[in-house]
């Protein structure tokens, strides 16, 4: 009905690294966004075969077994409208970031930095 609440909006995490991908999560949650995270690259693939109901993908670069920039490619042919914020802390890998058209988000990224991704993508902000 009319007094149905909005969704809160759906993120993918996806970071090898547990602090990080904790870290992340938190964050997204203080922000009012609920957070599927995923240790691995084929884990969260096998997922979007399914339920492709995310607002935006987060994903790190560097991973062992599928990096970031190749399951940008796979996601992509999978889900080609959910944006995908690409996070590395290596500068060189920000060109395959850009061309696979992702939005690079560089490591370590301040609350600034999340802040505008998720204002652009997800019309929400961190609680301050």
């Amino acid at each position: 009905g009319e007094y149905a609440m909005t969704k809160p909006s759906r993120v993918m995490v996806i970071d090898n690294n547990a602090e990080h991908r904790e870290t992340l999560c938190i964050l997204l949650s203080h922000a009012g966004v609920s957070a599927d995270a995923f240790e691995r690259a084929t884990d969260a693939l096998a997922v979007l075969e399914r339920d492709q109901e995310f607002d935006l993908i987060m994903s790190d670069v560097a991973m062992p077994e599928m990096d970031g920039i190749e399951f940008s490619r796979q996601s992509r042919r999978l889900c080609p409208d959910i944006p995908i914020v690409l996070m590395t802390g290596r500068d060189s890998r920000m060109e395959a970031a850009l061309e696979e058209g992702t939005v690079p988000l560089i490591k370590p990224y301040t609350v600034e930095a999340l802040n505008a991704v998720l204002a652009e993508y997800l019309d929400v902000r961190l609680k301050d």
